[in-house]
């Protein structure tokens, strides 16, 4: 009896302990589940919250800002960078390939976006002048692309606006008068050199001559010899052209998509070209960090850029600095050493594919400067050289595509509203090339600059160095260089066709014109 009580009372105890633990463990099921289910409801709406977000982001990436200039429609993410990827392949260089858009949308300010950035590409003179001139269009972008080609840093006088750019700008024009450039001194140097040039082309007139490789080495003797106080060893110096030469390719190449997304050089650094630019940076870096050292330790005493940046340095820590310093050097180098040889070059294609325009220059020449050496002062006599120089700017335009500006405050262009920090490009090619401007513009004809007396003209809409107050400092020189030195060739040599094989007109355009390879073989004059 008392067995059977126990045993129902320990069965009604364990019952309601079982109910105890099954209520309790129901309690935890139902808590746990319920966080479950709210964490779940959590990620859903964070899930949602950011499917909002990207949403808003692609529907604004795709809405072109009011009154934005025409041009094709954008896409996420991309923007046109595809289209005009595909268009620069097909047509040979992305100056074709938006001049090709601007003439699909029947527009001369054309609107895009490459990747996030938006660029407007203007047309038609009034709209040039007005980016050269009005202070909104002085600013220089301030992208990954750009601070690559200054060494990593957004530093120079090319690339930068602001106080730092019109301070070390100011400077840098000052020092250089100062030590001649625009000068006398500068004239006898570029003579100098003219004869260099001449006693190579004697020694060597009985084989086909690639005229831009003496060219380019004599601008760059020049222009080394105001920054740095030296002329360069030969061996080095043709290191240093090939260098920016194939830096310069490099830049051309990789323009496309590493301008437009920079973080793919995490993803593909050889395939970008990301991997190459910085060796070549690193490079360029050394041979301009050699000369600055050899000031430093006085073994280079002239009065030159150098020596004048680093005194500078002593009174002003501020922005003067030796990256500073670099940067600039290089500036100079690339702005004034490329582009000059290059239009050298083409004035050099030009006389070799029209031999009658050659005899009229030679005629010239010997009437009325006879054996006499030619220097800038003979522009005012020569008058068909001085046309033909023109001309040669004119067809062969070295920027086709000058800029970029970043545009400092909102404003409007031909009645287009042109946002803060967009980039503006403007095409000189084309208005180079442009038929209201120009009779016969696709015929280089040096007499369109020529009067009916025989005098040179008035250049007008030609703008081969800009324009206001980022005018290229150094036309003086590339003006010089250019005059003395090709009249000099003209003068001793006829220039004419290697194994009778006409080179080609059409130039290779990237971010500067340049002719295709060719030689040409100079024959003394009797």
């Amino acid at each position: 009896m008392n067995t059977g009580i126990q045993t129902t009372q320990h069965y009604i105890q364990s019952r309601a302990g079982r109910q105890r633990i099954n209520t309790r463990g129901f309690l935890i099921y139902v808590t746990c589940n319920s966080r479950a289910l709210f964490r779940n409801k959590m990620f859903l709406k964070l899930i949602a919250v950011a499917l909002i977000v990207c949403l808003g982001y692609i529907i604004r990436s795709m809405n072109k800002p009011k009154k934005f200039p025409p041009g094709p429609k954008w896409y996420p993410v991309l923007g046109c960078s595809t289209l005009v990827q595909n268009l620069s392949k097909k047509l040979g260089s992305q100056t074709k390939a938006f001049k090709y858009l601007s003439e699909e949308y029947a527009t001369d300010v054309l609107g895009l976006k490459l990747g996030s950035d938006l660029l407007v590409v203007v047309y038609g003179e009034k709209n040039i002048r007005q980016v050269f001139t009005e202070k909104e269009f002085e600013g220089r972008p301030n992208s990954f692309f750009i601070r690559l080609r200054c060494l990593g840093k957004r530093m120079g006088i090319t690339f930068t606006d602001g106080p730092v750019w019109k301070e070390h700008r100011q400077f840098t024009v000052k020092q250089l008068k100062n030590v001649g450039f625009g000068k006398t001194t500068m004239e006898k140097e570029i003579q100098y050199e003219m004869i260099s040039i001449l006693q190579y082309i004697k020694e060597n007139n009985n084989k086909p001559i690639n005229p831009k490789n003496i060219l380019a080495m004599s601008v760059m003797n020049i222009l080394w010899r105001y920054m740095a106080g030296e002329r360069i060893e030969e061996k080095r110096l043709k290191f240093l052209l090939d260098l920016l030469d194939r830096r310069s390719k490099a830049f051309t190449i990789a323009g496309g998509w590493l301008n437009t997304f920079p973080w793919i050089r995490f993803i593909f650094p050889e395939t970008s070209g990301y991997s190459l630019i910085n060796k070549m940076n690193q490079q360029l870096s050394d041979i301009i960090e050699e000369a600055i050292e050899k000031h430093k330790s006085k073994e280079i005493k002239d009065k030159d850029y150098i020596y004048s940046f680093l005194e500078e340095m002593n009174e002003r820590k501020n922005t003067f600095t030796e990256d500073q310093l670099k940067i600039i050097c290089l500036d100079v180098l690339i702005a004034g050493g490329q582009t000059t040889s290059n239009l050298m070059d083409f004035a050099v294609l030009a006389a070799l594919r029209h031999p009658d325009v050659q005899e009229k220059l030679y005629r010239e020449i010997n009437e009325v400067l006879g054996d006499d050496v030619p220097c800038w002062a003979d522009t005012s006599r020569l008058h068909y050289m001085s046309a033909f120089l023109l001309e040669v700017h004119r067809y062969y335009t070295i920027v086709p595509l000058t800029g970029p500006r970043r545009v400092l405050w909102e404003t409007t262009i031909d009645g287009y509203v042109i946002p803060k920090d967009a980039t503006v490009l403007m095409g000189v090619g084309d208005l180079h090339n442009d038929p209201e401007y120009w009779d016969e513009p696709n015929k280089f004809k040096p007499e369109r600059f020529i009067d009916e007396k025989g005098l040179m003209k008035n250049p007008e809409h030609m703008y081969p160095f800009g324009l206001g107050r980022r005018r290229c400092p150094g036309d003086a020189l590339a003006k010089s260089f250019i005059f003395i030195t090709f009249v000099g060739i003209i003068q001793k040599f006829k220039i004419q066709c290697s194994n009778g094989i006409l080179p080609p007109k059409e130039p290779i355009v990237g971010l500067i014109a340049g002719a295709k390879p060719y030689t040409a073989e100079f024959l003394t004059r009797a």
